[in-house]
């Protein structure tokens, strides 16, 4: 390898982003990293067939760090195409390229394949890793949900059962109607346009939607995509995807077993927040976690009845407590965790411990403004700061309450809205 581009290597940085091999006439190979120092050591391995052919063309060596994975997958794909790298084009070709590709049905299917010559529909892409593309498009179809089932059917599939499609997109016998379309459309679009624009560029086009949808009073699609767009936002600023795959996920439910001192591994969680004006429009959200992803059709949320009380979020949240202990038969977690501190945390002690349903479910709380977790153990409340956490088991846990305080938003903008236009 070229000793500039040794010295070049030794001084990259351990943060996300796209790499560019190249020489004075073109560019030689174009790839991604979750950390670049870490990746770029691997290519002074000269035993490797790929290595000794980027160092037998490349001279030079330049990277552009990327907020995160996302943006990192993204701008690869837009690089590759553009610029068409030799050492790309020969230890991938476009066979094992991998594409997206939305169809030209009525209701588009979002399919991944590697053939390049598709004739109908869009392509996008190409995109060099079909994990990470299939964790993005996951990630992507809890925000905008689309069909991905090849052919129609008699009944609803199992996807709109956990909301992950709106149903009427695969049936043989469609009856959406035009509002259905629409919405459904719009979701394909801005599935399109997340893949291919940049993201202020994006954002940017859904805030115009938000102010259109305002200005004809359409309160319900303008409060949709405010929460698509806050969603938007946790993914290409805060959601970091290496820790979406199962093996990291387990890790940190691991190290969180250990925290919790049981001998158990803590797979089910389940999180409580509130939100309210001034005590007005309460609602609580319990929202479900399996293995470290979400379990949205264990998600629960509560209009909270007492709201002529001055605004208390401890007693808000003990009324929602109270309703989940008469409601056994739901899933039961391993433990249950709650937005707040000390206040909130013991308002859960009071009810779960004195419940034969739930004497063994750990509990803990986040304290958002003071960064800590806060964990219940031999009935002594322990103080453990986040910053101390180990990186996989923060973020999962930060994505958690994040998950738990939009849920509770978007129920409580829907009673806020509904009272508008009831004028009250």
């Amino acid at each position: 390898m070229n000793q500039s581009i040794i010295n070049k290597i030794k001084t990259s940085p351990k943060l996300p982003g796209v790499y560019i091999f190249s020489n004075q006439r073109e560019i030689v190979y174009i790839g991604k990293a979750t950390d670049l120092n870490q990746r770029l050591k691997s290519y002074l391995d000269e035993n490797l067939a790929k290595n000794k052919t980027i160092a037998k063309y490349a001279n030079h060596l330049t990277w552009r760090i990327t907020q995160n994975d996302v943006a990192a997958l993204l701008l690869e794909s837009k690089l590759i195409k553009k610029h068409l790298p030799r050492v790309n084009v020969i230890f991938k070709d476009n066979k094992n390229y991998f594409f997206v590709h939305i169809t030209a049905d009525t209701f588009p299917k979002v399919l991944i394949t590697h053939n390049q010559q598709v004739t109908s529909g869009t392509l996008i892409g190409p995109f060099t890793s079909g994990t990470h593309l299939k964790i993005l498009l996951k990630l992507l179809r809890f925000i905008f949900p689309f069909c991905t089932c090849q052919h129609n059917h008699q009944k609803p599939c199992i996807n709109s059962q956990i909301n992950l499609c709106p149903g009427f997109c695969c049936l043989s016998s469609q009856t959406a109607s035009k509002t259905d379309r629409f919405t459904y459309l719009n979701n394909i679009n801005h599935l399109k346009d997340f893949l291919t624009l940049p993201n202020k560029t994006f954002l940017n086009k859904l805030y115009l939607q938000v102010n259109h949808f305002i200005a004809k009073q359409e309160f319900e699609q303008a409060n949709l995509i405010k929460q698509q767009i806050l969603a938007i936002d946790n993914i290409v600023k805060h959601n970091k995807f290496v820790h979406t795959q199962v093996n990291d996920f387990q890790e940190s439910l691991i190290e969180l077993s250990k925290i919790f001192q049981t001998t158990h591994l803590i797979q089910d969680i389940e999180m409580y927040d509130v939100s309210n004006i001034a005590g007005k429009f309460a609602t609580a959200s319990l929202v479900f976690f399996s293995g470290g992803n979400p379990n949205k059709k264990e998600y629960k949320k509560f209009k909270i009845r007492y709201t002529n009380l001055s605004p208390n979020d401890t007693l808000m949240l003990k009324e929602a407590f109270w309703r989940r202990v008469n409601n056994p038969h739901w899933r039961k977690p391993d433990l249950i965790l709650i937005d707040g501190g000390i206040a909130q945390l013991n308002a859960a002690i009071s009810i779960f411990t004195q419940n034969d349903d739930f004497k063994d479910v750990l509990l803990g709380s986040l304290a958002k403004g003071k960064k800590q977790l806060l964990v219940y153990i031999n009935h002594q409340i322990q103080y453990i700061l986040l910053s101390e956490l180990k990186p996989g088991l923060k973020n999962l846990l930060i994505a958690i309450q994040n998950e738990s305080h939009r849920f509770a938003i978007e129920y409580h903008h829907k009673l806020y809205q509904q009272q508008l236009k009831n004028g009250q």
